[in-house]
């Protein structure tokens, strides 16, 4: 399957259809899932992942665990959101598989850099998100699964095998981080990756 292209959901997408036909294994099902909801899942995996090829590496690995538990989808439930959650959980699998070697540290309390009110409006998602990606790993984990994906500390440390000390200072240098990096972002139009990675 070409995923160099973004494909988009229709509102005519014969989602029962396409879902029946997930459950019967159909190739031509599973390709119109893959095409309908890969823009939706990279984006997704995005957040978690430090660059493009190791957030389709994570989608891949997602989308293979919906196909094989697609019998457990509730059809009285919304798709998307169940297909967000497993998708979510299999990106926190990859990085924790992948990511042994990053350690989450605790923080007595965190320093205010102060805040530059329109800072957000004046950036796009997209660059919103470029600059997510310069967060260090722990910290862009905290912040997507928090602040992006609405977890409780206590589900973030139970996906993470953290403490929720240890989420809630993850997530409150990621702030501040990301603030800077905002900051960085707007004045220079770039980031020296040299501070941040």
């Amino acid at each position: 399957m070409d995923k160099s292209v973004l494909f988009r959901r229709s509102k005519t997408l014969p989602l029962t259809e396409i879902l029946e036909g997930c459950r019967n294994q159909k190739p031509a099902a599973q390709k119109q899932l893959f095409e309908a909801y890969y823009s939706f899942g990279i984006n997704i995996c995005m957040r978690y992942a430090d660059n493009r090829e190791e957030a389709e590496e994570m989608f891949d690995d997602g989308f293979l665990r919906i196909l094989n538990k697609i019998g457990y989808y509730d059809p009285d439930q919304p798709f998307d959101a169940w297909f967000r959650t497993v998708i979510i959980r299999s990106a926190i699998d990859h990085y924790r598989k992948n990511k042994s070697e990053i350690t989450f540290a605790d923080i007595e309390e965190a320093y205010d850099i102060g805040q530059d009110e329109g800072l957000i409006e004046r950036l796009s998602a997209e660059e919103i998100l470029t600059v997510v990606q310069f967060l260090p790993p722990s910290y862009r984990t905290a912040f997507s699964l928090h602040v992006v994906d609405g977890y409780s500390h206590a589900e973030i440390a139970g996906m993470l095998g953290i403490n929720e000390g240890t989420s809630r200072s993850n997530l409150a240098k990621a702030r501040i981080k990301l603030q800077e990096l905002l900051i960085n972002w707007v004045s220079n139009g770039s980031i020296n990756t040299r501070n941040y990675v």
